[in-house]
């Protein structure tokens, strides 16, 4: 499989997502905040730039951040405003703090890629800069321009740092063959603020490992959408099914009108805490019909809305399951199986024995469960 760091990203976060930008590779127009993001990343290279025998000037900086702006991609003229002055201040914060800096830049905007799982599997990526520091120590630095900046043990822990680490010592082997550290840092230019970390090749089979975890649950997936904070900005909420009831042009059996009053009389019912089970199993059994019928999992109503979550059930072949735990010594932490108890067992095991047990179980049944939500 060929993957990038954006697709591991990606489908953590949502395999209905990845399904519909890397299997269906649905177009989609990107984000003002994807736009700006690049059009900043595209400034400091100019600002960067090698092959210019003269520093950049602010003005000039700024003057490349005007003539390329694109004010389509706002709704109205306040918020383009806005977006407008947050580039021009982290523009001439970064400004401030390097113009006067002496950088020994190695490469902006490097490609990698990385052959791992006996070179079944390559991970790509983008680098934004590498330097190479006066201890001879290379620096990678990735630009963010979010809001939130991250504590520093999440820092330690980056999971994209640790791919960019791979991605370097591909490029220049002797990294690992001396065991040089690579200092790694995320640069959160709205702070100003630069939050690095050390790699040495003693991550690398844990990286690989995990990476190779995730390609497995890739290519087992049946790409169930994942509800997670990034949903409200998603671009594929049109085909994804928590979110598709927001763009149904024909209504089928039911109007619009007509499930936001089953929902109604559902929540209504709800709060009658336990009267009227019978009413609320039959208004379940309309509004799965009506999910079935559109191919939704999320319908909203004035008072809130539901949602229908895949839930599974697996059985394991009990006599492979202790041949292959009781060498580990973890049999005995299972004898008596609760699921906590055992997906924490599982969890701690190494990603080939991991791929073991998954090959052992069976699916139990498969039923989807009706959860609600009131927002007013």
């Amino acid at each position: 499989m060929r993957i990038s760091y954006s697709g591991l990203e990606s489908f953590s976060n949502c395999p209905a997502k990845y399904k519909f930008q890397y299997i269906e590779r649905i177009k989609t127009a990107k984000s003002k905040e994807a736009v700006f993001g690049t059009l900043i990343h595209e400034c400091l290279r100019f600002f960067h730039n090698p092959s210019k025998s003269i520093p950049i000037s602010e003005d000039e900086l700024l003057k490349y951040f005007t003539e390329k702006w694109n004010s389509d991609i706002y709704k109205d003229k306040q918020e383009e405003a806005f977006a407008f002055h947050q580039g021009v201040n982290i523009l001439k914060k970064y400004y401030l703090q390097n113009q006067s800096q002496e950088f020994n830049i190695v490469n902006l905007e490097t490609l990698f890629s990385v052959f791992i799982g006996k070179d079944l599997h390559q991970i790509t990526g983008r680098i934004d800069r590498i330097d190479k520091l006066e201890d001879g120590t290379f620096e990678v630095i990735d630009y963010k321009t979010s809001k939130k900046m991250p504590a520093q043990a999440d820092v330690d822990n980056n999971f994209q740092l640790s791919i960019y680490y791979l991605g370097i010592i591909s490029r220049w082997p002797k990294i690992k063959e001396e065991d040089k550290p690579v200092k790694i840092s995320l640069y959160y230019l709205k702070h100003g603020e630069k939050l690095s970390a050390i790699r040495t090749k003693k991550y690398i089979e844990e990286t690989e490992n995990k990476i190779l975890e995730l390609i497995s649950e890739i290519e087992k997936s049946n790409f169930e959408p994942r509800m997670n904070p990034l949903c409200d900005w998603c671009q594929y909420q049109p085909y994804c099914p928590l979110y598709k009831h927001k763009y149904i042009k024909e209504e089928k059996t039911l109007s619009g009108e007509q499930i936001k009053e089953i929902i109604k009389e559902y929540f209504k019912i709800k709060s009658e805490q336990g009267e009227n089970n019978k009413r609320i199993n039959e208004l379940k059994k309309e509004i799965d019909h009506y999910c079935d019928e559109n191919e939704l999992d999320r319908i909203f109503g004035d008072q809130g809305y539901i949602t229908r979550l895949l839930q599974q059930r697996f059985d394991y072949d009990a006599k492979r399951l202790k041949e292959i735990l009781k060498p580990l010594g973890k049999w005995n932490d299972i004898l008596t199986i609760d699921k906590a108890k055992f997906k924490k067992v599982i969890d701690s095991l190494p990603h080939n024995i991991k791929e073991e047990i998954n090959n052992i179980k069976t699916l139990k049944k498969e039923f989807k469960v009706i959860s609600a939500k009131k927002i007013n």
